[in-house]
């Protein structure tokens, strides 16, 4: 592995830098390095990373350390699991550390097999669940259960099919339920959150003309699902992020391109987030569209602000091969507050977003000069 340092990429305002906690930075080596989640320990930043190197295995993991004014610590290798790792996601646990999630290949296997990994806030490995079962397991997903358990989802793969795949672990490590949730189509799932009671996820159902809806299934704490249901029109949409506001109100964040503003240049709908709200029983309280005919607008993940407002972010991009990491903050009614873009290198983009009492932390990508590298920004509640 490459020895790696941060470059500053980023400017920040004056009261920001005499803080010390604004940044917009970059880190990493040749080749690609993708931060897929991130967390605030007590002593620092964790930021999850997903590598590609030059020598097998090819796939492999890391936590990188910083302060919390992004200060590098340490790059920890994940070294729990044999063969090609890929990192997928992170969560905060309720004892200061983390959930690590994803699936890996041994080596003398093709399939993937989908893992959860709690660690404690110092970086060691309390546990890792990981079952091999037939077909292809990934995840994409993690949350925390009020058992200091976790809850993961994503994809199952059997023969050409897919189906959303969910599995709950107890907080000692034992998996106590593997489920496939198959509606008829292909269903994959990239987001999930827990509420007092229940477990929703979301993602996307393809259609038998080809294109996908927007799919969101409610499940029990025992693994029941509850209902299915998908959102959609003439075109494509995908939910990359589901939270639970107050009042059993749920919003789904996602991109669509069959709603929003025509770019007659083009003769299309660009790409825009889309936001659903629904309620315990899955119908829906109000839609949004957001973006414009100047670009394409895409969500990646969401969070929730301590006043209930929705952080949302991925990219926006102009033409193809070029994007800005893209952030919103957005009322819980689906009102835009504010949107902020950075341009780091020629492509950005934000995976995972965290909220924070004081702002957020966002963690992807940027496509610079030198490889792509690790993405992580922090800002206050204004996005500054």
């Amino acid at each position: 592995m490459s020895v790696r340092g941060p470059v500053l990429v980023g400017c920040c305002t004056l009261q920001c830098m005499l803080a010390a906690q604004s940044f917009v930075n970059n880190y990493g080596g040749p080749l690609a390095q993708d931060g897929v989640g991130t967390v605030q320990t007590s002593v620092g930043l964790v930021a999850g990373v997903r590598d590609l190197n030059d020598d097998p295995p090819l796939h492999t993991a890391t936590f990188l350390r910083t302060t919390g004014g992004g200060t590098i610590q340490s790059w920890s290798p994940m070294v729990d699991l044999q063969g090609n790792v890929f990192l997928q996601c992170m969560a905060p646990t309720p004892t200061d550390g983390w959930f690590a999630a994803g699936s890996s290949i041994a080596p003398d296997s093709s399939d993937h097999d989908a893992f959860v990994a709690k660690y404690e806030a110092d970086g060691s490995t309390a546990w890792i669940a990981q079952t091999s079962l037939a077909g292809s397991e990934q995840y994409f997903a993690v949350a925390s259960m009020p058992d200091g358990g976790a809850v993961a989802c994503g994809v199952r793969t059997i023969g050409n099919g897919h189906d959303a795949w969910i599995s709950r672990i107890a907080a000692d490590g034992n998996v106590l339920w593997n489920t496939a949730v198959d509606v008829g189509n292909d269903e994959e799932a990239y987001a999930i959150t827990v509420d007092a009671d229940a477990i929703l996820m979301a993602g996307r159902q393809l259609n038998f003309s080809g294109t996908t809806d927007a799919w969101v299934a409610r499940m029990d704490f025992a693994g029941n699902v509850l209902w299915t249901s998908a959102w959609g029109g003439d075109r494509n949409e995908v939910g990359r992020g589901i939270a639970s506001l107050a009042s059993g109100v749920f919003v789904v964040a996602g991109t669509s391109n069959s709603y929003g503003m025509r770019d007659t240049t083009e003769s299309r709908i660009k790409d825009h987030v889309y936001l659903i709200a629904m309620d315990l029983g899955g119908d829906t309280l109000w839609t949004r569209a957001i973006g414009d005919t100047l670009f394409d607008h895409r969500a990646l993940c969401m969070a929730v602000a301590d006043n209930g407002d929705l952080l949302v972010a991925g990219e926006r991009a102009a033409v193809t091969g070029e994007s800005d990491a893209l952030v919103y903050r957005i009322t819980s009614t689906g009102t835009v507050l504010w949107e902020r873009a950075w341009h780091v290198g020629k492509e950005d983009r934000l995976l995972a977003i965290l909220a924070l009492p004081d702002g957020f932390i966002g963690t992807g990508w940027a496509f610079t000069e030198l490889a792509r590298q690790v993405l992580l920004l922090r800002r206050d509640p204004n996005g500054n």
